[in-house]
């Protein structure tokens, strides 16, 4: 699967797909770091509607992902639909600018949350096909630092113009939506894998088809899922110390910096001492993170429970996908990736949804203690997947 030549130590189709991932998230992330000041200034909502429109809109996105996982497996043209949802998201970008109402801005991120949907299945599954099963844990982790890096730029940015012009925020989206054009221009490097299975051959999606550390693996994962409180909702951590509205997007790029610094050390600490031990990690220090918003109301602690849970990112966004693909077939890596992010979408749903109510009508203490005791649960149980056998 793997014939083609590197570019500064990494394959050539990993260093793209991560050129890609750069430009996107500096586009979205601007968005996302500048919605607290822009819910709560223009569209007069609060944190049950943040976190509603954050939880649907993420929890469609990563149930959209079984059938273009799927799909991709079918017609082993992985880059094509990666690059339809590439461009599904960035043609919703300009429309913020009309958005008047917290419904608005509901159609616009859901038809924006279901690009990723589309797209990230078949590019994950690519991502994997174009890396050699020794070094997949670095392939992850560079993809997940270079999203990341450009997840640091857009806040900074976002900071920047709405300081220079403040309640500029038209200028902060149209600058995402020409940004993100150059994530759709880096595709044109980007070549095509396909995978061991036979040209049309049928592939079932069945929890069967894969194995049963696989199956737990989805089970935990959606339990972690539930504790995983939105980012933008924890952003509103610091309308409620008083933060002008200008820095919020400051403690979003805290969260993105320690995600950025971490995240390639990540994938080689799990090629080395193995996924499990990353990804157990990765929980305890978000679990941490949460502590010190809980009990400690400054905005040092803050920006230090920022800092914690980026890191925690670091060690399990790229990773799970990592593990996941050593439980399972490289023919039926795109389907595997549906039903993993299918587990990752369905307690996002709900941990928006429901953690924007407790959020907003009994306090952010209760909906973050909530979602430390489903961590602690979950990862009590994620000691008991066995990754022997992964293939």
């Amino acid at each position: 699967l793997i014939s083609m030549r590197k570019l500064f130590g990494i394959e050539r189709n990993v260093f793209f797909m991560g050129l890609v991932s750069f430009f996107n998230d500096f586009s979205n992330e601007m968005i996302i770091s500048v919605f607290p000041a822009f819910f709560s200034s223009v569209l007069k909502s609060g944190a049950a509607s943040l976190g509603f429109i954050e939880g649907l809109a993420d929890g469609l996105s990563n149930i959209t992902k079984i059938f273009s996982g799927r799909l991709s497996d079918r017609l082993q043209r992985r880059k094509s639909l990666a690059l339809m949802g590439y461009i599904l998201s960035v043609a919703t970008r300009p429309f913020y600018l009309v958005a008047a109402s917290a419904a608005h801005v509901l159609g616009i991120r859901v038809v924006d949350r279901i690009g990723k949907g589309v797209r990230e299945a078949p590019r994950d599954a690519l991502l994997s096909l174009s890396s050699a099963n020794a070094s997949m844990g670095r392939s992850c982790g560079f993809h997940r630092a270079m999203d990341s890096m450009g997840a640091i730029l857009g806040p900074l940015v976002a900071f920047l113009i709405l300081t220079l012009f403040p309640g500029a925020f038209d200028a902060v989206f149209m600058t995402a939506f020409f940004v993100g054009l150059l994530a759709l221009f880096s595709f044109v490097f980007i070549k095509e894998i396909n995978a061991v299975q036979r040209r049309g051959e049928k592939i079932r999606l069945r929890l069967k088809a894969q194995t049963k550390e696989f199956r737990r693996f989805l089970v935990i994962i959606f339990i972690l899922s539930l504790a995983n409180l939105p980012i933008a909702l924890l952003l509103l951590r610091t309308g409620d110390l008083g933060l002008e509205p200008n820095f919020i997007p400051l403690f979003y790029l805290f969260f993105n910096v320690s995600y950025t610094l971490l995240s390639f050390v990540a994938g080689r600490m799990a090629d080395k001492v193995g996924d499990r031990p990353v990804i157990l990690g990765g929980y305890l220090l978000i679990g941490l993170g949460y502590l010190f918003m809980i009990y400690d109301h400054t905005l040092a602690a803050l920006a230090v429970g920022f800092v914690i849970i980026g890191a925690g990112g670091a060690f399990t966004d790229g990773i799970q996908r990592s593990f996941a693909a050593r439980l399972t077939d490289a023919s039926e890596r795109g389907s595997a990736y549906g039903l993993l992010n299918a587990a990752i979408g369905a307690g996002v749903l709900f941990a928006g949804i429901v953690g924007g109510l407790l959020w907003q009508y009994f306090g952010a203490t209760t909906a973050l203690s909530l979602s430390l005791g489903l961590i602690l649960a979950a990862l009590i149980a994620f000691g008991l997947v066995d990754g022997r056998h992964a293939r």
